[in-house]
């Protein structure tokens, strides 16, 4: 039960010194912080100062009573969690009390277990309320972030839309979008290509027999009628029907997936395929090994002391000497090669249809090539080579545990030198 105790700061009013301080020891074991106030002046000082969780206040009081402190309380914050302490005999105050929406009642004298009970129940709604406000403005912020704009509507009345939204549109608010449109479905524009419809129906159900890369609606933005991909969630809000709108500026779509596509499978710095894409290729060149006892070579290729070019250049000329080697090689390699940043300053080359000689003269020739390029401060670059051929019985892991040792070898022989097994 007291999971959500020490989560909620309270404020606590009562003018009765020897009540407050017996309680105020008890509220203290409960609060993250608990603030006393004598009266309900002195409580509304305090609680404009430290705005708490909870209030708890007595009813009867001089100066300012519960009943005063509440109705100056919830004009500053409609939804605040107020308790009032009261006694038999002060039943004319519940009425008033009641009309305040107060969200719980102590009789006294207090017994301090419903306290606690009444504390961690009012404490677990606060978090639970605080957390739900966090996801919510979270949420809100990331669609805000999203090039995408998105809307949440019924299609009559529209609840949420991202700042990219309006922008396109070029107004500020609801005010502003519906003194220009009657209901949300009247922003799109009817024409032959485009998914429109004159009810919620008509136009799901032309959603919906639409293909799923042809969902395409016009709508007259800031810049003039405008193509977007739109897509639609549906869901359930308490009792209504809500749907989640995604537009998508159809222009700017295709080169937006092709970078995408670009930046998932290529390195960022050498811009020659990453890791990823390169076992990718690998395993289905694999197959073709395993399948028709097609000739296959891989060579793991490494830059000779390239942690003397980080640790005496700096990192900046270490990432300039990858660029160039990679450079070099991609100039240097066939139109059929594979060749891809293995990581680190190691890079990897697979080579088809290339039986293990062929290979061997192929990499040779590369490093020749590598071996003439001098940086500027770092001066020569030079490379190890591990080189192997793929057999029937190999897996990834074995064919590239011979790289690896092709490599070592090629380091422990005096390095800028081919190895294979």
């Amino acid at each position: 039960m007291g999971d959500y105790l020490k989560t909620a700061t309270i404020l606590y009013v009562e003018d009765n010194e020897e009540v407050r301080l017996g309680y105020a020891k008890a509220l203290k074991r409960y609060a993250k912080e608990l603030y006393v106030a004598n009266d309900g002046f002195e409580g509304f000082e305090l609680f404009q100062k430290h705005s708490p969780d909870i209030v708890i206040s007595d009813i009867k009081m001089p100066r300012k009573s519960g009943i005063e402190l509440a109705q100056a309380i919830k004009k500053i914050n409609p939804d605040q969690v107020l308790i009032f302490t009261t006694a038999y005999s002060e039943a004319e105050y519940t009425l008033p009390a009641l009309e305040l929406h107060i969200d719980g009642y102590l009789l006294k004298p207090i017994n301090k277990k419903n306290l606690q009970t009444k504390i961690n129940q009012l404490s677990k709604q606060i978090s639970l309320q605080k957390q739900m406000k966090e996801q919510s403005l979270l949420l809100e912020q990331i669609l805000n972030c999203q090039s995408n704009v998105t809307i949440v509507t019924d299609f009559q009345t529209i609840k949420f839309a991202s700042h990219s939204f309006w922008e396109m549109l070029y107004t500020q608010d609801k005010e502003s979008f519906f003194e220009r449109y009657n209901a949300f479905l009247d922003l799109f524009v009817e024409h032959p290509h485009y998914i429109y419809g004159k009810n919620i129906e008509e136009f799901l159900k032309r959603y919906d027999e639409s293909q799923s890369d042809m969902r395409l609606v016009s709508i007259i933005t800031s810049e003039g009628p405008t193509a977007f991909y739109i897509n639609i969630d549906n869901v359930e809000h308490v009792d209504e029907e809500l749907f989640i709108i995604t537009l998508t500026d159809v222009t700017s779509l295709q080169a937006s997936r092709l970078d995408a596509q670009h930046h998932a499978s290529h390195d960022r710095l050498t811009k020659v395929f990453n890791r990823h894409t390169f076992e990718n290729h690998f395993e289905r060149e694999l197959l073709r090994v395993k399948r028709y006892e097609r000739p296959l070579c891989v060579a793991l290729i490494d830059i000779d002391h390239f942690k003397k070019f980080n640790d005496t250049f700096g990192h900046l000329i270490g990432d300039e000497v990858l660029v160039m080697l990679a450079k070099e090689m991609m100039h240097s390699i066939r139109s059929t090669d594979i060749f891809a940043r293995w990581g680190g300053e190691e890079f990897v080359l697979m080579m088809s249809e290339t039986d293990i000689l062929k290979a061997k003269k192929v990499v040779e020739m590369l490093r020749c090539k590598i071996e003439t390029l001098t940086h500027p401060i770092a001066g020569n670059i030079t490379v190890s080579i591990g080189l192997t051929k793929a057999s029937e019985e190999d897996t990834y892991k074995t064919l590239f545990s011979r790289c690896d040792e092709a490599l070592y070898k090629a380091k422990i022989f005096g390095r800028n030198r081919v190895e294979l097994l």
